[in-house]
């Protein structure tokens, strides 16, 4: 089983590579038709998430979940190929959004495998060795994606894509373990069959699940207004040159690399662990704006990268442990959906409030929200465990760790 986690981590690290040098490639292709174009590119990578989430999830769960991770990646690099030449910006634009459609296809069938992978008990361990590769691919991928355009073309850059794509195929192709789909959910007294829940059905019906994965992403909205303000903050107010807001960058992911692999050690809930990430994010954001100078700008980096990667392990193992196994693709299609949501609320305050408050206001402001409304959700989110006992979920044993001293626990771009 440890085979068959290092081949998707690995896979992973490979493909978020290529997806990061790909995204920087096309930005920088679409940049000089102006910041309208490159709107259209990022919408065109957040809305497939949103509205495909009811189909993406239902498709995980009816099908054997390897079967579709391959369809779904060997159609990606396939599309790659003619998003690499392609000339006409409204058809980059549509080539961009179809691969990002197969994307979210890809990351709740990634998520919804781990539990058929690792041993009972260990999901939060097999979250953290996904992480670690998507981290590690971060790292690496927007550099690349930079060093390719400039050296060759954006061409050559999506090309590289591609071929990331093929190799991913190719890893998950060597994956033994299979999580096949149950005929139905059951049935009911009399003999009728009970249907499945929607995705959001299911994250509303458990209050704790409810209550943090909202908190969770109210926070994450408010915190996204540092991918807006953090260029500004380092580049004009701090005097960082363009290495320097790179390694801003670097620093938040090894941070987030790092925090994903505390989690597996922390002997608290995952709903705890996802509001202490979004806490340390919030901090970090707000460090960011509040730093005299650019060291200890970076220091607030790392803090807040590390955050990140409490946040997305916690995320998937309290998904997992909360729900049905065999609805675990509905479940995750539906919090990624949520979450992107989030993100593109966000996004779209950011201009307004950095012309506003300018960058360092934006950012202790972001900073400060994100941790208020953190906290906000950990004490509802306690409340709302007290009138029942937790759910355990049978397939992966008890996640909450109180029994077994285990605890803890994506993704985007």
């Amino acid at each position: 089983m440890r085979r068959d986690l290092n081949l998707l981590a690995i896979g992973l690290a490979v493909s978020t590579a290529g997806d990061a040098a790909a995204l920087v490639a096309l930005l920088l292709r679409l940049q000089p038709h102006g910041s309208g174009w490159v709107a259209g590119l990022l919408a065109a990578e957040l809305i497939p998430y949103v509205v495909l989430a009811p189909l993406t999830g239902r498709v995980v769960d009816r099908f054997e979940t390897r079967s579709v991770l391959l369809v779904a990646l060997a159609g990606q690099a396939v599309l790659c190929v003619p998003l690499a030449f392609a000339t006409n910006l409204g058809a980059i634009i549509a080539l961009f959004a179809a691969v990002t459609a197969l994307s979210a296809f890809v990351r709740p069938a990634t998520a919804a495998m781990v539990p058929a992978i690792v041993a009972e008990g260990s999901a939060q361990k097999g979250y953290a060795r996904l992480a670690a590769g998507t981290g590690l691919g971060w790292i690496a991928g927007p550099a690349a994606g930079g060093l390719l355009t400039g050296a060759f073309s954006p061409t050559v850059a999506i090309l590289v894509d591609a071929a990331t794509f093929a190799l991913l195929t190719l890893a998950c192709t060597g994956v033994r373990a299979r999580r096949r789909p149950v005929p139905h959910a059951g049935t009911e007294a009399g003999g009728k069959e009970r249907k499945s829940q929607g995705g959001l059905r299911l994250i509303f019906a458990d209050s704790v699940l409810r209550t943090a994965l909202i908190g969770s992403a109210i926070a994450i909205s408010a915190g996204v207004i540092d991918n807006v303000a953090a260029p500004f903050r380092f580049v004009e107010q701090l005097g960082a040159s363009d290495s320097g807001y790179g390694l801003y960058l670097t620093l938040w992911g090894a941070g987030a690399l790092a925090g994903a692999q505390l989690v597996p050690r922390i002997r608290l809930l995952p709903q705890t662990i996802l509001a202490l990430g979004n806490l340390l994010g919030g901090a970090g954001i707000a460090g960011i704006g509040l730093a005299p100078n650019l060291g200890l700008a970076f220091v607030a980096s790392a803090l807040g990268g590390i955050g990140n990667g409490f946040l997305n392990v916690s995320q998937n193992a309290l998904i997992s442990g909360r729900t049905p196994q065999a609805q675990h693709g509905r479940a995750f299609a539906a919090s990624g959906a949520l979450i992107q949501t989030a993100i593109g609320v966000g996004t779209a305050a950011a201009s307004p409030l950095v012309a506003l408050l300018h960058a360092d206001g934006a950012m202790i402001t972001a900073g400060a929200l994100t941790c208020v409304i953190s906290a906000i959700a950990l004490a509802m989110t306690r409340r709302a465990e007290e009138p029942a006992d937790e759910m355990i979920n049978p397939d992966l044993g008890d996640l909450s760790g109180r029994a077994s001293g285990r605890i803890n626990p994506p993704n985007q771009g």
